[in-house]
């Protein structure tokens, strides 16, 4: 009886340990489940605000990939434009520099045209003054010379009086296609003296290439009343 009666407290004192021990347990486990919980909620909005800023990363990055691609295109579309400001420069200038270069060559090719024509007509009447020169017999070239200078007297010493001669000038140069005779040389000199108004020294010179008259050399000034002188202003007028 005592045998039985100690294994019914026993019994009873086990139980009682298990339902102690269970209570506790479940305890533990109600408190670790809770506690479970707790870290998955945490976890959970732990992983919403990640989710949200990777999400604000994102778009961030995706904000700052939109404008960097934004100004490379601005940038491009600036470079473009000043290439092309700059190719219509370079092309303006060029077009400009080759304009300039086509008038200077023109200009450069009709003053080398004036030149050559006014060679040619200095050379033709050069030419022409030769030829009659030695066509014409002595005696008429002569006779045209002593008709001519005989108007010329008449004639070119009135041009003195609008010419201004330097004061401290008083030497006279005359180049003639004939000798002049003694009557013809001192007609000359008193027609320079009365339209100069002072003494002159008279030089004379002979030169068969100017045809027919004379040409008077004072100072700079020339008075030119020699036959190759009107051909030459005939050739010059046509």
């Amino acid at each position: 009886m005592f045998i039985f009666s100690l294994i019914v407290i026993q019994l009873i004192f086990f139980g009682g340990l298990i339902l102690i021990l269970r209570n506790v347990l479940t305890k533990n486990v109600v408190q670790a489940t809770r506690h479970i919980d707790e870290m998955n909620q945490q976890y959970a909005q732990k992983e919403v605000e990640i989710n949200q800023k990777l999400e604000e990363v994102q778009k961030n990055a995706q904000e700052i990939l939109s404008n960097a691609q934004q100004e490379a295109e601005n940038k491009k579309a600036q470079v473009l434009k000043q290439t092309e400001e700059e190719r219509n420069k370079i092309l303006e200038e060029t077009r400009a520099k080759s304009e300039e270069l086509i008038q200077q060559a023109d200009k450069s090719r009709q003053l080398l045209l004036a030149e050559i024509n006014e060679r040619i007509a200095r050379e033709a009447v050069d030419k022409a003054c030769e030829l009659i020169e030695s066509a014409l017999p002595q005696e008429f070239k002569l006779d045209v010379h002593r008709h001519w200078i005989d108007e010329l007297m008449d004639g070119v010493f009135s041009q003195f009086e609008r010419l201004k001669v330097p004061e401290d000038i008083h030497e006279a140069k005359i180049i003639a296609a004939f000798p002049l005779t003694e009557d013809e040389r001192k007609k000359l000199m008193k027609k320079l003296r009365e339209a100069l108004g002072r003494e002159m020294v008279f030089k004379e010179e002979v030169d068969p290439r100017i045809v027919a008259g004379f040409s008077i050399y004072i100072g700079s000034l020339v008075l030119d009343g020699s036959l190759r002188n009107k051909i030459q202003e005939k050739a010059r007028n046509v």
